[in-house]
């Protein structure tokens, strides 16, 4: 039973976290590609591999911006499905298919989160960098990119683990 309290007191917290992440994540990234877009030149700072002074265009500058909008989606995503998970965990359904789906989705999105933490930078340095005397295509992987991406194909897994666990469940209940 402390387990059950810990378990729905736990969720409480991470839902309204979840829930709050969601809502100002997009704006986070709205204001970043506002204000890249009002000053294209400013996205050089970001951009170490594209040379000072390289010309920056109002429109390479918008498609950065919508490079990083897209690339939001999965983010916003998995967060929205951790506040349906988190939101059914606080009422105390906890094993459930509605639940394992829940988790494969999230699990599903975060790996593209991890794809897009590859990609992103790398294109957007790409755009950045399409006016300069030289050309940069910068691909980054560290360990935060790999574990992300371990953590990612971990949920999956669960989350196909868990609608095994959940169609065995409703089939014992369906004996007693």
């Amino acid at each position: 039973m402390p387990d059950h309290n810990r378990l729905q007191y736990l969720s409480g917290l991470l839902y309204w976290v979840a829930l709050a992440l969601s809502v100002l994540l997009p704006i986070i990234v709205l204001v970043y590609a506002g204000q890249g877009v009002s000053d294209p030149v400013s996205l050089l700072a970001r951009a170490p591999m594209v040379a000072a002074g390289t010309p920056v265009t109002t429109a390479q500058a918008g498609l950065v911006a919508g490079v990083a909008l897209v690339s939001l989606l999965p983010m916003v995503a998995a967060l929205r499905g951790m506040v349906r998970l988190f939101g059914a965990y606080r009422e105390g359904e906890v094993l459930s298919r509605d639940n394992a789906d829940t988790i494969l989705r999230i699990g599903r999105n975060m790996l593209l989160v991890a794809a897009f933490t590859v990609l992103v930078p790398t294109l957007q340095t790409l755009i950045l960098s399409w006016h300069a005397s030289q050309k940069v295509l910068a691909i980054g992987f560290d360990t935060g990119t790999l574990g992300f991406l371990m953590a990612a194909g971990l949920l999956t897994v669960i989350g196909w683990a868990m609608r095994e666990a959940a169609e065995v469940k409703a089939e014992n209940e369906g004996f007693v």
